[in-house]
């Protein structure tokens, strides 16, 4: 009886986590750009934007290869870390061969088409309503990005793509 007594009166000894406090509201501006010479996709991501009501990202992608590849919604997003590692981001992504957890997008402007072609690009602004935290290490990811057969069957080719820049809030 005495230990449903302590239990109940919160010293059991466990504590929960803290949250770290929101991220500090803003704008920050990026200027990313970064090349894949594998699949010869270039990936841009201009600023990042924390609201009261979540984050807004204004990224753009192009296929500079000779293959359409298939987007689709939610194929981009932000990556939150604990550190600027590569090795971490390595270690999520399984060596870059699937995508690590995301926030992905409530908001795509405009919409991803549904094949990116030869030559294309999309341009964004995506937004998502979770709040980032202070000391989160963001990132974007890219992907997964297939590439589209003459039949408008996938016939592999994934492209996957972790920015190597980051910034902690």
């Amino acid at each position: 009886m005495a230990c449903v007594a302590i239990a109940l009166a919160g010293c059991s000894g466990t504590e929960r986590p803290t949250l770290a406090p929101p991220a500090a509201l803003g704008t920050i501006e990026l200027g990313w750009v970064e090349r894949d010479t594998a699949s010869r996709f270039t990936f841009r991501v201009e600023r990042l934007t924390l609201v009261e009501d979540g984050w807004q990202a204004v990224i753009e992608v192009t296929n500079g290869s000779d293959s359409p590849y298939r987007l689709g919604g939610g194929s981009v997003g932000l990556a939150l870390f604990d550190t600027a590692s590569r090795g971490e981001v390595l270690r999520l992504s399984d060596d870059l061969t699937r995508a690590p957890p995301m926030l992905r997008p409530e908001r795509e402007t405009p919409e991803p088409p549904a094949v990116l072609g030869p030559g294309a690009s999309w341009g964004a602004r995506i937004a998502g309503s979770e709040v980032l935290r202070a000391g989160s290490v963001v990132r974007v990811a890219f992907g997964p990005y297939s590439r589209v057969g003459a039949r408008d069957i996938t016939v592999g080719g994934d492209v996957i793509w972790v920015t190597r820049h980051a910034v902690r809030l």
